[in-house]
């Protein structure tokens, strides 16, 4: 996937190359803020919020979610263990094979998840029952999705290069300090709104 939206595809940072990284990152960004309104609209069926039940749900899906990040507790994630199809990188342009790549991660549950970050976040959308408010608190997991291939883009020669890095990354425990620490923010103020 990385390989569709790198520079080197495009030959270097060109118009079409930063055309790509907006379509890509514009359609993870939809795709987390639609299933973010979906999760509230399910939440709003069910007539949440339920004051206490909601905040204590909340706290109690981030805490088992910091289990998981700080201590490498074996917690499940919810999500399909698949990439996206690699196969639309051939097919379509390198704009439309981004943008949906873009929808397929903005998604979240339909690829990998490493951390259960945006499950708590999922959580939240439907506990709070807000389609508008879902939206807003899963829109910022596509966006960094979604733009996160410019940051991997920087400074390497080759779009291999990038997927060494982002390999590299992902063995460290920064990414899950990091996530164990956002989780920490949401069981915090979940538990402080009681």
């Amino acid at each position: 996937m990385v390989e569709t939206i790198s520079p080197v595809v495009h030959g270097g940072r060109s118009k079409n190359y930063v055309w790509t990284v907006f379509l890509h990152g514009l359609a993870a960004t939809a795709a987390a803020a639609a299933v973010g309104a979906l999760l509230g609209l399910v939440g709003m069926g069910l007539r949440a919020p339920w004051g206490a039940a909601s905040l204590g749900v909340l706290a109690s899906v981030a805490l088992l979610y910091i289990l998981r990040e700080a201590f490498k507790i074996p917690v499940p994630v919810p999500d399909r263990h698949r990439q996206v199809p690699e196969w639309w990188r051939t097919f379509y342009s390198p704009p439309v094979a981004a943008a949906l790549y873009g929808l397929g991660l903005g998604v979240g549950f339909l690829t990998f998840l490493s951390f259960g970050t945006y499950v708590a976040v999922a959580a939240a959308a439907l506990l709070f029952g807000d389609p508008l408010l879902g939206a807003l608190l899963c829109a910022p997991f596509g966006l960094a999705r979604g733009l996160s291939v410019i940051l991997w883009s920087l400074g390497t020669s080759s779009s291999n290069d990038a997927v060494v890095r982002i390999e590299k990354l992902s063995v460290t425990s920064a990414p899950r300090l990091v996530n164990a620490a956002a989780l920490g923010a949401v069981a915090i103020a979940a538990l402080l709104s009681f």
